[in-house]
């Protein structure tokens, strides 16, 4: 597949867009009546995300698949994937106190799927935690840390600009303002777990963490947070906590880059001088040039690879989807 990740990655996410969306107007014959709907929610996920994932790594060529960063983590970076889901769940119960007591939000739904489960199922834990939880952290790890950071990524765009931009395509797929910030801020976070650890399977685990706390957890603290009694005391000891931890989780990536730094092994950068083909893109061309036109001539090609980026038309499309739906809900 020959098109640039600017443009093929974003497409990608559209063609996701407009399964999510066309799945929720046929909701009530996908789910069926007097079955089991958390099993067919879960089936309905793994439909609309991993069937087009396969197909578009089939069409990036044999072995595609072994460059998605789905690799074993090393025992010594448990602690900074523990660090980073704490981190996701006191920075969006900070974010959430914010939505209620200054933009006065109510509650929103935790996956976008929820809808598809109707009033009179009956519950099930281990279901929820399937259609809720896993599936969701599964499937989004593997489509946005797996191979849409992996196409900006090789694509030289630098490790900012595949951040940013992965990171508002996993928030757009939900198609609700209400909940945006919390998911932007998520997949950043993720996206630098991932970038620290060298593994997308380290988002997973804390993404994983992250949507059981949000499914089981976040009720309870959304309650704690509606009640004026504890307005004060509940803003200063969250905020304080996400600071505190947010502080460590930085502390964190930063010596696990540092030695990578060390060892030689490459850091997320731009990718901006070619091989002797002509089109393969080698990691080491960003190291700093003693000439100070070459220097120059580095930053502008930069430049030009962020407007590429943000300025695809196939991304641009995918803003007007998620507009375009969330104006229709309102």
């Amino acid at each position: 597949m020959k098109m640039k990740p600017s443009f093929s990655t974003p497409l990608f996410a559209s063609i996701l867009y407009f399964l999510v969306l066309g799945a929720g107007l046929f909701k009530d014959k996908l789910t069926g009546a007097g079955g089991n709907e958390y099993l067919s929610v879960i089936i309905v996920q793994l439909l609309i995300f991993i069937i087009p994932t396969i197909f578009f790594c089939r069409l990036k060529g044999v072995g595609y698949a072994s460059r998605l960063n789905v690799r074993l983590i090393a025992p010594a970076k448990f602690g900074s994937i523990i660090i980073a889901s704490l981190v996701l769940i006191f920075g969006s119960v900070v974010i959430r106190f914010a939505q209620i007591y200054l933009f006065k939000m109510s509650a929103f739904p935790v996956s976008y799927f929820e809808s598809y489960i109707g009033q009179n199922t009956e519950y099930n834990f281990l279901f929820a935690a399937a259609a809720f939880a896993i599936i969701p952290a599964l499937t989004d790890e593997l489509v946005f840390r797996g191979v849409m950071l992996t196409e900006y990524n090789e694509g030289g765009y630098g490790a900012l600009n595949a951040t940013l931009i992965t990171s508002l395509l996993s928030s757009m797929l939900f198609f609700s303002l209400e909940s945006f910030p919390i998911r932007f801020f998520s997949a950043v976070i993720l996206c630098m777990l991932t970038y620290a650890t060298g593994s997308s399977l380290s988002a997973f685990v804390a993404h994983l963490a992250f949507n059981i706390y949000t499914v089981f957890g976040e009720k309870y603290i959304i309650r704690t947070l509606s009640d004026p009694s504890n307005k004060i005391i509940s803003v200063f000891t969250f905020t304080l906590l996400f600071l505190i931890l947010s502080v460590i989780m930085f502390s964190e990536f930063e010596h696990i880059l540092r030695q990578m730094g060390q060892s030689g092994a490459p850091s997320p950068s731009y990718m901006l001088k070619k091989s002797d083909d002509g089109k393969t893109p080698d990691i080491a061309a960003t190291e700093a040039s003693e000439e100070d036109n070459a220097s120059k001539s580095v930053m502008s090609e930069k430049n030009k690879l962020t407007i590429e980026a943000f300025f695809s038309p196939s991304f641009i499309a995918c803003i007007i989807i998620f507009a375009v739906a969330v104006l229709m809900a309102l």
